[in-house]
C-alpha cells in the first residue's frame, strides 16, 4: 500500500493544511504560554533552570529518535507500509538505548552540576524519549497525507490535559517535578491521542532495501538537526555551570518568548510546505514561486511581532511575569531581533530538503553551528557574560541567513536580488513601527496601561504602514482566511 502517490496538491489542500497546522500550533503554545506564565509566577529562576539543563539532553536524544527518519519518509514522492514500519523500528530500536544511556549518565549529570534533583528528573524525563519514537512516525504518516485537522485534535487533548497538571502539581508545592510532569502528560497524551485519530498502526515487517534508503537521507538530516542542537543547547550546559541555574533561567526565558511565537508560525508553514515542496520537486519555476510567496508570507507575520516584542519587552515582563524577571528583558529583545528572519532561513531549508540535497544542509549547518560553537567560548571564558553569548547567538543567526540565501540562489534559482526585494518592505515597515513602540515606554503611566497602548498603536501602525508601501500579503491573508472559512 502507498500513501499520497502524485504530485498534485490542490492550492485547498494548501490553504486547509496551513489553517488546521498554525491552528494546533497556536491552540498548543497559547496554552503553553499562558501556563508557563503562571508557572513562572509560582515557581522559582532555579526550578525553571533545572528543567533547562534536562532538556539539553532530552532534545539531544530527540534528534536521533525523530529527526531524520520521518522527514525522509516525508519528503519521498511516494510512500509504502514497510516504509513507515522499517522506520519505526529504527526510531525505537534507538530509542530504547538512548533511554538506557540517559538513565546511567544521569547520576554523573548531577555531580558534575552540584544539582542532586537532576538524576531522578533525568530519569523520569527520559521516558519522554520512548513516546517521542512513535508520535515521530504517526506525524509523517498524518503529513503526508495532508490531514492536519488530525494534529489539531491530538494536540487539543495533549495541551489542556498538561496544563491542569502542570498548575495543580506548582500550586501544591511540587516545584520542578510540576515542569516534568506538565511536559510528560503533553507528550503521552499527545502520543495516545493522535494513535486513536491518526490512522497509522505499527505492522510486524522491516525491509532493509527500505531502512537503507531512510537511512541514507535520514542521517544527513540528523546530523544537521544535531548540529544545530548542540549549538543551541551547549549554551545551557555551559549557562548553567558557568553562571549557575537562575542565569540559565533568565537567559531560556528571554529566548522562550519570541520562540513561541516564531517557532509556530515556522512549525506550520515548514509542516505543510515540506511535503508540498517534495511534490513540486521536478518543477523548479514552482517550487521557486511557492518559496517566495511562502517566505514573504512567513515574514509579513513574523517582522512586526518580533519587532514589536522587541519594544515592548520591558514593559511585559513587568506586566506579565513580574520583576523577579527583570532581568531577561535584554535577552528577549536580543532574541527578538535574531528570530526576524527565520522564515527566509527555514523555508529555505525545507525547500533545499525538498529536492533531496540534505548534504547541502549538512554542510551548512556543521559550517555555521561550529561558527556559534566557537563564539560561544569566547563569550563564556573571555568575555565573561551571559549578555555576549546572547548577542554572538545574533551573528549566528547573520552568517545562518547569509548560507541559506547562497544556496537558495544556487540549487532553487532564488536569485539574491529576489530574496532583499522581498525581505526589505515588511522589515522596514517593521523596524518603523518598532521604534516608535519602544518611544512609549517614556511615558510615565501604569505598566499594564502602557502595555495595552503599544500592543493596540502597534498593530494600527503596521497596518497603516502596509498601506504606505503597498505590501501584497495583508490583502493575500485576508483572502486565504476567507476561502477556508468558508470552505469548511
Amino acid at each position: 500500500m502507498r500513501y499520497m502517490e502524485g504530485s498534485t496538491v490542490s492550492k485547498q489542500t494548501i490553504i486547509s493544511g496551513f489553517f488546521w497546522t498554525f491552528g494546533e500550533r497556536l491552540l498548543a503554545q497559547m496554552v503553553s504560554l499562558v501556563v508557563g506564565i503562571v508557572l513562572a509566577r509560582m515557581l522559582s529562576p532555579k526550578d525553571f533552570g533545572v528543567i533547562s539543563i534536562v532538556m539539553v539532553f532530552i532534545a539531544v536524544c530527540d534528534i536521533f529518535v525523530s529527526s531524520g527518519f520521518g522527514t525522509a519518509i516525508v519528503r519521498q514522492k511516494e510512500a509504502a507500509s514497510k516504509d513507515f514500519n522499517s522506520a519505526f523500528y529504527l526510531s525505537l530500536s534507538m530509542a530504547i538505548a538512548l533511554y538506557f544511556a540517559i538513565f546511567f549518565v544521569a547520576p554523573y549529570v548531577a555531580s558534575f552540576y552540584k544539582i542532586d534533583i537532576l538524576k531522578p528528573v533525568m530519569r523520569v524525563f527520559g521516558v519522554r524519549i520512548l513516546f517521542s519514537a512513535f508520535n515521530n512516525i504517526q506525524q509523517a504518516f498524518v503529513q503526508r497525507q495532508m490531514k492536519f485537522k488530525k494534529f489539531f485534535i491530538a494536540t487539543l487533548f495533549g495541551t489542556v490535559a498538561s496544563c491542569f497538571v502542570g498548575i495543580t502539581l506548582a500550586y501544591n508545592g511540587f516545584g520542578v517535578w510540576a515542569l516534568v510532569a506538565q511536559y510528560m502528560t503533553n507528550s503521552i497524551v499527545d502520543t495516545i491521542a493522535l494513535f486513536i485519530v491518526g490512522g497509522w498502526r505499527p505492522k510486524l515487517e522491516f525491509s532493509i532495501s527500505s531502512a537503507k534508503a531512510i537511512y541514507s537521507f535520514g542521517w544527513k538530516m540528523l546530523c544537521s538537526q544535531l548540529v544545530y542542537t548542540l549549538s543551541n543547547d551547549i549554551r545551557s550546559l555551559i549557562i548553567g555551570k558557568v553562571f549557575g541555574p537562575s542565569d540559565l533561567a533568565f537567559y531560556d526565558q528571554g529566548k522562550k518568548y519570541p520562540a513561541v511565537i516564531v517557532d509556530n508560525i515556522n512549525a506550520a508553514i515548514a509542516k505543510v510546505m515540506l511535503p508540498t515542496f517534495a511534490r513540486n520537486q521536478d518543477n523548479m519555476d514552482h517550487l521557486k514561486s511557492m518559496l517566495r510567496r511562502s517566505i514573504r508570507t512567513g515574514l509579513f507575520c513574523v517582522a512586526p511581532l518580533m519587532c514589536g516584542f522587541a519594544a515592548a519587552a520591558h514593559s511585559f515582563v513587568l506586566v506579565i511575569l513580574t520583576d523577579k524577571w527583570l532581568s531577561a528583558v535584554p535577552f528577549i529583545q536580543i532574541m527578538c531581533f535574531s528570530y526576524i528572519t527565520r522564515p527566509l532561513e527555514e523555508l529555505c531549508h525545507r525547500s533545499i530538503l525538498a529536492i533531496g540535497k540534505s548534504g547541502v544542509v549538512m554542510a551548512i549547518m556543521i559550517v555555521i553551528n561550529t561558527i556559534s560553537i566557537v563564539l560561544t567560548i569566547i563569550a563564556t571564558f573571555v568575555m565573561h557574560s551571559v549578555l555576549w553569548i546572547a548577542l554572538f547567538y545574533l551573528v549566528h543567526t547573520i552568517v545562518s541567513l547569509i548560507c541559506f540565501m547562497h544556496a537558495s540562489n544556487r540549487y532553487i534559482g532564488y536569485r539574491f536580488l529576489e530574496q532583499i526585494k522581498d525581505l526589505y518592505p515588511v522589515l522596514s515597515a517593521s523596524i518603523l513601527m518598532g521604534l516608535v513602540v519602544y518611544c512609549m515606554n517614556y511615558i510615565p503611566i501604569n505598566s499594564g496601561i502602557l502595555l495595552t497602548i503599544q500592543g493596540v498603536s502597534g498593530i494600527l501602525i503596521y497596518l497603516c504602514l502596509v498601506k504606505l508601501f503597498r505590501i501584497d500579503e495583508y490583502r493575500y491573508i485576508k483572502d486565504i482566511i476567507k476561502q477556508t472559512i468558508n470552505k469548511q
